[in-house]
């Protein structure tokens, strides 16, 4: 077990007898043990040791995965949806040398946050995420983020650019300004839901044939691990309850946003590839930005390994 032993008590407040509350995130009780099965599995595959805070806010409380010495620098490493913290450290593994990283589990999405959908109010993630900050003491963070989360740091920035250092994008919401949402609903939706009321999920051959197909237009080389969780979350979670911050356009930001490192998919299906550059490149600064030409929505990890050897170097001030 890689977190210490007052984290285990706080885990162990997790309860998944506890009733569900009204409009859950969970579809069963089931439901929510299993993606909480598939949660602690994150967490003992890490490599390195995390630890976990609750911290309250105005939007609910708040479960912080958190790695790295506490002298470092802090990065916020905001998720993409119904990813949860754990997930994300192992995602930006390689910063957790250098820098403090602290992943929320979103509020209203699968985790340990708060169950409770979270407002769609303009500015509320940004103002959340402050929050979070604050708790900690944290006046200054850098941010890493990917999808989901990368509208959240872009509304923290466009709020409050001086509590923000530098921060990298992968494949970012938020810089998107025309979401292709009748495409995203015929071409995931529909499928999803097909598959979650499909009667044959005890052929696993079948089944995991099918789960491939579907989440195709995201990825094209999901891991067993990767499989496993991304089922979980179409048969026993609300998903997609939530939308990204934004769209974020030029003016929106001010003249001192710290330059910025972001990496976008030439083959992205929920954040069309053409629009979504061109708006980001005149709305932010860049401190450097990376194409993946031949990567759908989430990168594998061939694509990711050169480019989080680039982030770290960002980070490090050597790009």
């Amino acid at each position: 077990m890689n977190h210490l032993a007052s984290d285990k008590a706080l885990l162990r407040l997790a309860d998944p007898a506890k009733p569900l509350p009204r409009k859950s995130v969970y579809r069963s009780h089931k439901g929510r043990a299993r993606l909480w099965a598939l949660y602690q599995k994150s967490i003992d595959d890490l490599a390195f040791p995390v630890r976990h805070k609750m911290v309250p806010t105005s939007f609910g409380q708040t479960f912080l995965s958190i790695a790295g010495h506490p002298d470092a620098p802090p990065l916020f490493i905001l998720p993409g949806m119904s990813i949860a913290g754990p997930m994300m450290l192992d995602f930006f593994a390689n910063l957790q040398k250098t820098h403090l990283l602290i992943a929320p589990d979103l509020i209203g999405q699968p985790g340990h946050s708060e169950d409770r959908p979270f407002p769609s109010r303009r500015g509320a993630y940004g103002r959340w995420g402050f929050e979070v900050l604050d708790q900690l003491g944290i006046d200054k963070a850098g941010m890493a983020s990917a999808s989901f989360g990368g509208s959240i740091a872009l509304e923290m920035t466009a709020l409050a650019p001086e509590r923000i250092g530098k921060q990298a994008l992968v494949v970012p919401a938020g810089l998107t300004p025309n979401l292709p949402y009748l495409k995203l609903y015929v071409g995931l939706a529909a499928n999803w839901l097909t598959y979650r009321y499909w009667p044959f999920h005890d052929d696993q051959q079948i089944s995991t044939a099918w789960l491939k197909h579907i989440a195709r237009p995201l990825s094209r080389s999901l891991t067993p691990d990767n499989l496993d969780y991304f089922d979980a979350v179409i048969r026993y979670t609300e998903f997609w309850r939530h939308r990204p911050a934004g769209p974020f356009k030029p003016g929106d930001f001010e003249a001192n946003v710290t330059p910025t490192f972001a990496i976008f998919a030439q083959q992205d299906f929920v954040f069309p590839h053409k629009p979504t550059l061109a708006n980001a490149q005149q709305a932010l600064p860049m401190a450097h930005t990376e194409i993946l030409e031949q990567s759908a929505h989430m990168p594998s990890e061939t694509d990711m390994a050169p480019m989080h050897q680039r982030i770290s170097a960002y980070f490090e001030g050597k790009i």
